[in-house]
């Protein structure tokens, strides 16, 4: 299950020329990851290029994609307009945390960039989609650091597919799906921070995410980060993206989100969660692992459950040296975090769901005739 990163940045491949862009406001710059999904990538470079405030710049990384899903994607970008783009490509997937700092990086070294966006490319963006985030950004009281928006299912546009990310009273993170639940922050998948804001957070943690988590959990370990720092992400209850989801790992769904997902939150716990937080809720979360545990056996998973738990534990002494370094630099009380904190276990629905999976595991394992 290990994940290992590639040693060298990605390598450009090929600028690709586009029209002149014509808002005034030339601040913008997008980012998508392709991985074996060029039809939805495209698909979602098109939507940002027809926003009614298109980026400036659009950043695209092919993540170590089979040569033909490249070549489609190198192909496809060739006929955009509105922005200006530029491909890249790793020789190996380094992973939605590696490959998004690699090429937010590029958007830093853009003087006149001042907002930086992400958006996963099974999304597709709606024409407001930059006006509404940047204007969060530009019209919040405090310090807000990073936007996100309401993101509705693409399949069925009426069903919310995520608010943002609510920490739940198990301390485990989970896709906001109402709006009564405390709004930590934005995905990953879907959000606009403020060039000021990154290099804060570069300045204090010595990364925007951590690459170690590979994907899954990175973008509550940002947020986390932003709000210990005192920035209160901004929210716009607006239609602002459309997502499939789980496009590039669909083959490999529940075993690799349940070595990821559970892996990188114990990181997450042990590096940034307070010792207060943690003491106080230390019951919650412990029901959390003993249901992940089971969930994971009666789904007919239990080896990963041990290797997930065993590559956590490799990585303890690293987020403890973390964690005290952080400490020093967080600039709000506990406390604060903790309202912040929702009163429920986890998200309304997930037994329900937990239940369905059983039901189909034992459906699909009983012998003929029954």
């Amino acid at each position: 299950m290990n994940t290992p990163l590639a040693s060298s940045p990605p390598e450009l491949i090929r600028h690709l020329p586009a029209t002149e862009f014509i808002s005034s406001d030339h601040d913008v710059g997008y980012t998508v990851i392709n991985y074996n999904t060029a039809a939805q990538t495209l698909r979602c470079v098109a939507s940002l290029t027809q926003c009614t405030e298109p980026p400036a710049w659009i950043l695209v990384l092919d993540n170590g994609s089979a040569e033909p899903d490249f070549d489609t994607l190198l192909r496809g970008l060739g006929s955009a307009a509105q922005s200006h783009i530029q491909l890249f490509r790793s020789s190996t997937n380094l992973g939605f945390a590696a490959g998004s700092n690699f090429l937010i990086d590029q958007l830093l070294a853009i003087p006149n960039c001042n907002y930086i966006g992400l958006l996963n490319n099974d999304a597709v963006a709606q024409p407001a989609l930059v006006h509404l985030l940047r204007g969060a950004l530009r019209s919040s009281s405090g310090p807000a650091g990073m936007s996100g928006g309401r993101m509705h299912k693409l399949n069925h546009p009426e069903e919310i597919d995520t608010l943002g990310i609510t920490l739940y009273a198990s301390l485990m993170p989970a896709d906001r799906k109402d709006t009564q639940d405390p709004y930590l922050g934005p995905t990953g998948g879907c959000c606009l921070m403020t060039r000021a804001f990154v290099q804060d957070i570069k300045a204090t943690s010595g990364y925007c995410f951590d690459a170690r988590f590979f994907c899954y959990c990175e973008d509550t370990d940002l947020v986390l980060r932003a709000n210990l720092l005192g920035y209160r992400p901004a929210y716009v209850d607006q239609l602002v993206a459309l997502h499939e989801g789980q496009a590039s790992s669909r083959a490999r769904h529940h075993t690799f989100i349940a070595y990821h997902g559970l892996r990188n939150a114990i990181w997450m716990h042990w590096k940034l969660i307070p010792a207060s937080l943690l003491i106080r809720n230390s019951p919650w979360l412990l029901l959390a692992h003993l249901l992940t545990v089971a969930r994971q056996t009666l789904s007919g998973r239990p080896g990963v459950v041990l290797v997930l738990y065993r590559d956590a534990f490799r990585q303890l002494p690293a987020m403890l040296r973390e964690r005290a370094r952080f400490q020093i630099a967080a600039r709000v009380a506990p406390s604060v975090l903790a309202k912040a904190v929702s009163k429920r276990f986890y998200r309304a629905g997930y037994a329900g769901v937990v239940l369905s999976e059983w039901r189909n595991r034992f459906r699909n394992d009983s012998p003929p005739g029954r």
